[in-house]
């Protein structure tokens, strides 16, 4: 601010600009759940000593009505999340497994594309209505690390290989503590962050402040910062940002009603969450989540700013994606000088 602050003492005829952001996860009432979530699921392990070669027993209930091809069972130690790196059990091997029973969802076999932590199902890919689903897998090994908690994710495919869109997914866990046959679940979770820059699994964030300099009626001005958000609920997220224009006392930068263009000398505040040409900043979503920017953010090059307004949804469970919001100011030549600041407030509500 030392900047800003000597700005403001000289009362030049120049203007400087600042933006704070903040983060706030709001989680709401349950509510029925929809398509995308693997419902009522579970694992069996037939014994959970460490190295023993066993049976796997998993059990679940589609939610999506549709194509399936394939299904994945993938074993992590690390993290039940979908999508996300993943840590193979040491000692555990289901290379060899094999199909005993399947009830319900039926017709597959074992795909050459299993491998020690991963067990690939394949079939021609089939319309199939929203139905529970059974398997038995024998001859898989254990890991052979004593009182370890594995996690397997599962995840459906419309292709024929597990690759592709994830029609419905979901997490299971068991442990390896002694002789008894367990079964696991995966609490509901939201995960969301904001800051100048994030990583995309929200492990570390960086910065609050942006400093848009000195504003003058000759160019735009603009600064970014950066959110992600991922979430097992099956209803998905919305965004939402609270906050107000860039003021200085009682002078006011006015905000754009409806998605406009940039024009400089022309006193104008706005957001959008696109990768923007004129200027030239901003970035699309990257990641493979399932969010996208609302309707009046989602225009490159044009900008808007609405209090309360829904600036990203996701319409179902989701792996994680980065928003980049691109904040534009432009002045007129008559725009009152003055130190102008806003602080913006980020949402993120889900309902479980």
């Amino acid at each position: 601010m030392g900047l800003l602050a000597n700005l403001a003492k000289r009362r030049t005829a120049q203007l400087a600009a600042a933006i704070l952001v903040t983060v706030v996860m709001l989680v709401l009432a349950p509510n029925q759940a929809r398509a995308g979530d693997l419902l009522s699921r579970s694992v069996l392990v037939g014994t959970s000593r460490p190295t023993a070669v066993t049976t796997h027993t998993f059990g679940f209930t589609l939610s999506t009505a549709g194509v399936i091809g394939s299904i994945d069972f993938e074993y992590c130690t690390n993290s039940p999340f979908v999508g996300l790196s993943c840590t193979a059990p040491a000692g555990f091997d289901a290379s060899a497994a094999v199909l005993s029973t399947q009830i319900g969802v039926t017709g597959f076999v074992v795909d050459p594309l299993t491998t020690a932590n991963r067990i690939v199902l394949s079939r021609a890919p089939t319309l199939q209505p929203v139905i529970g689903a059974n398997y038995i897998f024998s001859n898989v090994t254990n890991p052979s690390t004593s009182s370890q908690t594995t996690f397997v994710r599962i995840s459906t495919y419309a292709s024929n290989d597990g690759t592709g869109p994830r029609t419905d997914l979901g997490s299971v866990a068991f442990s390896t503590s002694g002789s008894v046959s367990t079964q696991g679940f995966v609490p509901p979770y939201l995960i969301f962050c904001v800051g100048v820059t994030v990583t995309i699994d929200c492990s570390s964030t960086s910065g609050n402040y942006i400093n848009l300099g000195i504003l003058r009626s000759t160019q735009a001005n603009t600064g970014t910062s950066q959110m992600s958000t991922f979430t097992n609920d099956v209803s998905g997220y919305v965004l939402t940002m609270l906050g107000n224009t860039m003021t200085s006392g009682t002078n006011v930068i006015p905000a754009l009603s409806t998605p406009t263009l940039s024009a400089p000398g022309n006193s104008q505040f706005g957001i959008n969450l696109r990768d923007n040409t004129s200027p030239d900043t901003g970035a699309d979503p990257l990641g493979p989540g399932t969010g996208v920017p609302a309707t009046d953010y989602n225009t490159p090059d044009s900008f808007t700013f609405n209090n309360g307004d829904i600036v990203a949804t996701s319409p179902l469970s989701t792996e994680a994606d980065i928003m980049t919001v691109t904040y534009l100011v432009n002045v007129s030549a008559g725009q009152a000088p003055g130190v102008y600041v806003t602080t913006m407030t980020y949402i993120a509500t889900v309902q479980f």
